[in-house]
């Protein structure tokens, strides 16, 4: 009986269409970079350079599509860690259009052509971007800003996203150091909740601690002398010395400065530049920026 139950079921999924052998099976869970997996099918011959978390809202993982005749035409791949809803993403792109008021950007945020939530901003002076969601996730494409990527090559790269097989790679939420433990609560009052995603890392050497949840994220980032960490450092440090700039001294490593937008730089005994924000950028608040610094300073000291 117990062999004539068995024959009569495998007839039975065989006649449903399916296979017994691989009915309790899944899809393996698409991971690893997303540049490699579009590359082969876009046009060109790309190759592609894996690059740190972003430090923005939301927090995203990033990678590179570079062509290979000239290195500075680059496409950055930004795919956000966690979920991005409807109501969020026109959240962020209200952010985005006061930043190009704010930057006097001769050309405004349009409809970005890739349904609903997507937006596209592709100025003659700067390097063009585009944002969409696929998989309830956010995807921003930018290309790089000394580059040559046109808004045509984003929307390739963006249909090749949209279609590739599986979706989206799994984002482990979580990557923590302990060297930037000492700062998440103080992180955590910045975004106004648990810190859910965590990209800390080591660049060049230099310890950078993201926190971020569903609405906002915070950074500490370092460089040393000439990095774009100690340029900024210099171009607030300067802009301090003007009295019609409201740029002022904080009191954090070894020299401190503060814009009126919250935005903070401070340089420390040992000759690093570190670089303290947060985003969306509109809603950063000076206090409890200065108080990360605080918290995350002696991890470069």
């Amino acid at each position: 009986m117990r062999r004539r139950a068995t024959i009569t079921a495998v007839l039975l999924l065989a006649l449903l269409g399916c296979d017994p052998h691989t009915t309790n099976q899944t899809a393996p869970t698409p991971t690893g970079n997303l540049c490699d997996r579009i590359r082969p099918t876009l046009p060109g011959n790309w190759t592609t350079k894996a690059g740190e978390s972003w430090p923005t809202a939301p927090l995203s993982d990033l990678c590179n599509l570079v062509a290979p005749a000239q290195s500075t035409h680059q496409i950055q791949v930004l795919v956000s860690i966690l979920p991005v809803t409807a109501a969020q993403a026109a959240r962020y792109r209200k952010f985005d259009e006061i930043q190009t008021a704010d930057r006097s950007y001769a050309a405004k945020v349009t409809d970005g052509g890739m349904g609903d939530g997507s937006w596209a901003l592709n100025p003659a002076a700067a390097a063009p971007w585009l944002v969409f969601r696929t998989g309830n996730r956010q995807v921003r494409l930018r290309a790089a800003p000394d580059g040559a990527a046109t808004m045509d090559e984003l929307l390739s790269v963006a249909h090749a996203i949209t279609a590739v097989p599986g979706g989206l790679p799994v984002a482990k939420a979580r990557i923590v150091r302990p060297q930037c433990e000492r700062g998440t609560a103080a992180a955590e009052h910045v975004i106004g909740g648990a810190a859910v995603a965590r990209r800390d890392t080591l660049v060049d050497g230099h310890l950078w601690c993201e926190w971020g949840n569903e609405t906002a994220s915070v950074w500490a980032i370092a460089g040393d002398r000439g990095s774009d960490e100690a340029i900024d450092f210099h171009l607030v440090q300067t802009a301090g010395a003007d009295p019609a700039v409201q740029n002022h001294r904080v009191t954090v490593g070894a020299e401190g400065w503060q814009q009126d937008d919250g935005y903070l730089v401070f340089r420390t005994a040992r000759g690093q530049f570190v670089i303290v924000s947060s985003a969306p950028y509109a809603e950063m608040k000076p206090v409890p920026i200065v108080m990360l610094a605080r918290a995350i300073a002696p991890a470069y000291s």
